[in-house]
């Protein structure tokens, strides 16, 4: 005879629960199907009512990347469409992207202003965009730096990130990115030696004081300012996760000049951006790293002419001619 025991409570939740939680990750994590929803061609070159129409599948915001990525393709869609005498659009059905893109708009109203969002019929795409290019979006460089301006309730909190006494000094903005560039196969993170060398050589061309952005403080106080020279003008500035946009406002308003310690950091290049000094942006030079994103950029498309790129041999930090 089988004899069937009535279920625990406790176990039949923990059970129910660990299968919503597993059907929710598996949704997150796979693959953005676009193929139900309804689009347009990119770059369509029919009319429509008079109208002509330009929209990106929009995967890095789809795939919750980050802010330096998602504002690459923005800016492009926006920029293309510019060139081409269209409108950007976003999908109207999509509610998962309109949901990804509420932070970006509240930071970045004027957005919300440039593009229509409407419900689009299914075609066959004709093309994609390809590797991340300032030259998507030259045409409204201005425009850019314009709507990227911190409000002024932004102002007062930068002033807070920032001593009285150094506000005067020339500041050296250095940006180090490790994290999941160290794991993920696909990118190389900041090196220390390179890191050190390189704010020394910044330095002794104009003195002033060393702002560093990172979300690994720890390894950048044992790392770089315990090897340092310059240990009394590091400052090593507070950067939450969740508050990317005030590095940039930062940026826009303090930054002399600017390092960018990992080349492939597209949060590290907007930093360079849109900073006031753009003679002033200096970044390692990919070609001396093991870096796998050099084998798919053309670094003239990626890093502006004005930027000036460093390498180190030996030990010693110089510019690359």
């Amino acid at each position: 005879m089988i004899i069937w025991s009535k279920p625990n409570k406790a176990y039949l939740i923990v059970i129910a629960t660990s299968i919503t939680v597993f059907t929710f990750i598996i949704w997150c994590i796979l693959p953005y199907d676009y193929s139900h929803i309804r689009r347009t061609t990119h770059c369509d070159t029919s009319r429509r009512n008079e109208e002509r129409y330009l929209l990106f599948p929009m995967f890095t915001i789809i795939s919750g990347s980050g802010l330096g990525n998602q504002l690459f393709e923005i800016f492009s869609l926006l920029g293309m469409a510019q060139k081409l005498n269209r409108t950007a659009i976003f999908n109207k059905k999509d509610w998962f992207l309109r949901f990804r893109l509420k932070n970006v708009h509240k930071k970045i109203p004027k957005i919300a202003e440039q593009v229509e969002t409407m419900d689009i019929e299914v075609r066959t795409p004709r093309g994609h965009i390809g590797q991340r290019s300032f030259k998507y979006f030259s045409s409204m460089e201005s425009t850019i730096r314009e709507w990227l301006k911190p409000p002024k309730e932004e102002i007062t909190y930068l002033e807070t990130m920032i001593n009285r006494e150094d506000v005067s000094r020339h500041k050296i903005c250095v940006h180090v990115r490790r994290g999941d560039f160290l794991t993920d196969g696909g990118h190389a993170g900041t090196e220390a030696d390179f890191t050190i060398e390189a704010i020394d050589y910044l330095y002794r061309m104009t003195p002033g004081v060393v702002m560093i952005f990172s979300n690994e403080q720890q390894w950048v106080k044992e790392e770089v300012l315990r090897r340092s020279t310059h240990k009394m003008d590091i400052r090593i500035m507070p950067t939450p996760h969740d508050l990317p946009f005030k590095d940039l406002y930062f940026s826009q308003v303090y930054c002399d000049t600017v390092l960018i310690t990992a080349p492939s950091s597209t949060f590290g290049w907007w930093i360079g951006y849109l900073s006031r000094n753009q003679s002033s942006v200096y970044y390692r030079d990919i070609r001396g790293m093991d870096d796998p994103v050099k084998f798919q950029m053309v670094d003239d498309d990626f890093f502006p002419e004005k930027w000036k790129k460093l390498e180190i041999f030996n030990g010693t930090v110089a510019v690359k001619l």
